[in-house]
């Protein structure tokens, strides 16, 4: 790495949107702490839980930005953050090199967030890739589980596929699995490998391009933790967990090498300044992931 450490903070927020009902006055102090790009964003949803998702996943975002500035000095105003996307749709925070605030903040520190059902999770982490994603463990399709699973298997393997169909209630591995009906075990594990493999799609921050068959995970109950198998080849320099947050929801992880990031030339969420080649292994402990999930309140990320 040519410049700056990478010793800040890592974070897992999470908030749930369900428990917020605001006034007209508190939803609009809401908006007004957002670009009015975003503020635009936010209002063309139609229904009112969607449009407290969408701000609750913007209000987190700059929130953790500020919080890593805080640590150096006085942070901006929320809307003065500059969030972007890469053309693969993963947000990260644009730093020009212009902004002594942001030079404070490691230049390898990045986040990730994800919302599903009423939850929204973001994660950050100074020193490895991050990718987030929430599932809402009780959603379930209309009609039988087979004929729901056929739809998708193409994006599993055989492994996976039996582990999903081996569920057994109140007998599970990496999973809650609690449930008294038998689909309702393989649901869970079908929404948390769907999980995990979106969690280490949106890390990368490849996008809708990448083939799901090539990365198979499963549980080693030796070592208590998700695996990565990418193109059938162990990938040790990744860690995952899945953590249930409710009865409801589960949030996966994903942490990864920055040299694993999807096309550095055009995708890049670093500035010119981070060579991620250079970082390649530089920590895969799975003990550096970032510590428990703080619940946030929605209400009080509104100033």
């Amino acid at each position: 790495m040519s410049e700056g450490t990478c010793n800040d903070a890592a974070t897992r927020w999470f908030v749930d949107v369900s428990a917020w009902t605001p006034a007209s006055a508190e939803w609009q102090r809401a908006l007004e702490q957002l670009p009015s790009l975003e503020q635009q964003q936010v209002a063309r949803f139609m229904f009112a839980k969607d449009q407290r998702l969408a701000l609750g996943s913007r209000l987190l975002q700059r929130h953790l930005i500020a919080s890593q500035i805080q640590m150096h000095r006085q942070p901006p105003t929320l809307a003065r953050i500059d969030i972007r996307r890469t053309p693969e749709r993963k947000p990260f925070w644009w730093r020009d090199g212009s902004d002594s605030a942001a030079a404070d903040v490691s230049p390898c520190w990045n986040f990730n967030v994800s919302h599903h059902g009423a939850l929204v999770a973001i994660a950050s982490h100074p020193r490895r890739l991050v990718g987030v994603d929430v599932v809402q463990l009780s959603e379930r399709p209309r009609g039988l589980a087979r004929d729901f699973f056929r739809a998708f298997e193409r994006h599993f393997n055989a492994r996976e596929w039996q582990f999903i169909r081996s569920a057994v209630s109140g007998d599970s591995e990496g999973s809650r699995n609690r449930d008294e009906d038998s689909d309702d075990g393989q649901f869970e594990r079908f929404y948390t490998l769907w999980s995990l493999k979106e969690a280490y799609i949106k890390a990368v921050g490849i996008g809708l391009g990448f083939e799901l068959l090539r990365a198979e995970f499963a549980f080693s109950a030796a070592q208590q933790r998700w695996q990565l198998w990418l193109d059938g080849a162990l990938a040790a320099d990744w860690t995952f967990e899945a953590t249930q947050l409710d009865d409801a929801h589960l949030v996966s992880v994903a942490l990864g090498p920055l040299a694993a990031m999807w096309s550095p030339s055009t995708s890049s969420i670093f500035s010119a300044s981070v060579n991620v080649n250079d970082t390649h292994g530089e920590d895969a402990s799975a003990e550096d992931g970032g510590g428990e999930w703080e619940h946030k309140e929605l209400a009080d990320l509104i100033a």
